[in-house]
């Protein structure tokens, strides 16, 4: 299966672009791939997420840690997010977290 996301790094900003689904199948890579850059001096995670339609409870995990695991705790940017994920984010509580961000 594709890992469905890509990640590039500019200076100290991380940017996923996401597939349309982050799922158990795909979330466990993007976790390895963000471990590489842990204490890196990350200040900001983006995860692109026009093309997202799905994600699963392992893809908030991974979201999580990226907040947490990365190191000084980089702020978290969802750009082009739509409403059905960012209603998830709202349930779980992780949007006290997360900059919703369209354009």
């Amino acid at each position: 299966m594709d890992n469905q996301f890509v990640v590039k790094q500019e200076g100290n900003v991380l940017t996923i672009v996401l597939g349309e689904q982050l799922t158990t199948g795909n979330a466990p890579a993007l976790m390895e791939e963000l471990n590489k850059y842990k204490d890196q001096g990350i200040e900001k995670v983006v995860f692109d997420a026009t093309q997202l339609t799905y994600i699963a409870s392992s893809g908030i995990r991974t979201i999580i840690f990226a907040k947490q695991k990365l190191g000084g705790n980089p702020v978290i940017e969802f750009v082009n997010c739509a409403n059905e994920i960012r209603s998830v984010f709202e349930m779980t509580g992780l949007q006290n977290y997360i900059t919703f961000i369209s354009k």
